[in-house]
């Protein structure tokens, strides 16, 4: 299972799919970089550290031959995709790469149909971490143990899992989101000056509404949006009528709500599980949103 590759190379990372069904692997370009088109029985994501140039393919979402890719861009190459990266000369990309065996990793067969194939939102890519997760699966194989490479195979499959639920996330939202957030948003073809914070926000609210019981603050929410917390917090109020905290905390009451009746677990399991760190502050608010206390609900 090849994980590393710190030289600069001029040409691919040779394919090394492992018997537990992932490839994990960092690629440094030099200037004399050069690809041949290659396609694989499995889907692969590309991250890109530094660096720019052209993933070429014929990927739905794009008209011509490929995507343009800058620092920061994750891309999902579907299997059986003829593909190839074409470097910047002057600017030359250093990568990293994950893929998983879907004929090996069962959970993992739905995947491209769950993620779109492509260039990822920018801001899913920041909010989900990648960089980071496929940097400590790098980490964990370079010491090839029985319990590195579980962590590892199920590191990768997080990783893949966290994007599929985040594209439905935002699928099952979207056609809401354009009848209550975004009123008459296309109405001009010209784009407003607030257009590419609205976008960020959106992605940032598709995301909250799956990971609501994260411990969160709106200074942490602002920064993933790369804005201010003033321009964030008017951003945010004009997308969903509420503050950040109001919308927060309905997103938490609606889950326990659901764990109350359906479920037997205790006020304060219930609590926790739905992102209230403190058992006074959940039932000062389940009170204000419900109008009754949480045993009073259940009952």
């Amino acid at each position: 299972m090849e994980s590393h590759a710190s030289r600069k190379r001029s040409s691919p990372v040779p394919e090394a799919m492992s018997a537990s069904g992932i490839w994990v692997f960092e690629s440094r370009h030099d200037e004399s970089f050069f690809m041949e088109p290659t396609r694989h029985h499995f889907p692969k994501l590309i991250y890109i550290r530094e660096g720019s140039g052209m993933i070429l393919g014929d990927f739905d979402q794009v008209e011509g031959d490929g995507l343009g890719c800058d620092s920061g861009d994750c891309v999902l190459i579907p299997s059986g995709l003829s593909h190839r990266i074409l470097d910047d000369p002057n600017h030359p990309i250093a990568l990293y790469g994950l893929a998983i065996d879907p004929q090996r990793l069962a959970p993992c067969s739905d995947v491209e149909r769950l993620i779109a194939p492509g260039k990822l939102p920018h801001q899913r890519v920041l909010l989900l971490d990648i960089e980071r997760r496929i940097r400590r699966l790098l980490f964990l194989l370079r010491y090839p143990r029985p319990e590195t490479t579980l962590s590892a195979v199920a590191g990768a499959i997080e990783i893949f899992a966290r994007l599929s639920l985040a594209a439905q996330t935002n699928r099952s939202i979207v056609g809401s989101s354009e009848n209550t957030r975004r009123p008459s948003r296309r109405a001009s073809s010209k784009r407003s000056l607030h257009e590419a914070d609205e976008d960020v926000i959106d992605e940032y609210i598709h995301w909250l509404d799956s990971n609501f019981f994260e411990q969160l603050s709106i200074d942490m929410a602002a920064n993933s949006c790369g804005i201010s917390r003033r321009t964030f917090t008017q951003q945010f109020r004009a997308r969903t009528g509420k503050t950040w905290l109001a919308y927060l905390n309905q997103l938490r009451v609606t889950h326990a709500v659901s764990l109350l009746t359906e479920s037997d677990l205790k006020v304060t399991s219930v609590a926790f599980q739905s992102g209230f760190e403190e058992l006074s502050t959940f039932y000062r608010v389940f009170k204000r949103e419900t109008g009754m206390r949480p045993m009073d609900y259940r009952d």
